[in-house]
C-alpha cells in the first residue's frame, strides 16, 4: 500500500466528512494504539504471523502481557488468531496498520534527527 505523502503534507486537501460517532471510534483506536506494549506487538506482527510464545520472545513481555495486549488488538480488530493445534498465531488483519506504523516511525525518526542536530549546533 503506498500512500501519498504530497497529499498528507497537503492542509487544505479535503477530506470526507466524518461524524461524531466516526471520530469516537476513530479516537478509540488511536487510544488503543497509545499504549506501547501494543505497538511493540505490532512490530513484531509486521514481519509475519506470531504465536504467544514467540511474541513474548520477541517482546521481552510476560506472556499476561503479551495475552493481554493481544485480546484488546484482536476486540479492535487490528490483529486476527489462528488456531493451530494447540496453538494460536496471530497476524495484522488490517493493512492499513503497515503505513500507519510506518509513517509515525518515521516521524519519530525525523523528529529525534532534528533534536541531535539542535543539540549538536548549540
Amino acid at each position: 500500500m503506498d500512500i501519498d505523502l504530497k497529499k498528507m503534507k497537503n492542509p487544505s486537501r479535503k477530506m470526507a466528512p466524518m461524524t461524531n460517532a466516526q471520530v469516537e471510534e476513530a479516537a478509540r483506536h488511536f487510544t488503543i494504539l497509545s499504549e506501547p506494549s501494543r505497538l511493540v506487538l505490532l512490530r513484531s506482527l509486521m514481519d509475519g504471523p506470531l504465536t504467544v510464545t514467540e511474541l513474548v520472545a520477541n517482546s521481552g513481555m510476560k506472556q499476561g502481557n503479551v495475552s493481554k495486549h493481544l485480546g484488546v488488538l484482536l476486540r479492535a480488530r487490528f490483529v486476527v488468531k489462528e488456531k493451530l493445534g494447540t496453538f494460536a498465531q496471530y497476524s495484522i488483519s488490517d493493512p492499513y496498520i503497515f503505513p500507519l506504523c510506518e509513517l509515525m516511525c518515521d516521524r519519530m525518526q525525523r523528529d529525534a534527527q532534528t533534536r541531535l542536530q539542535t543539540l549538536s549546533d548549540t
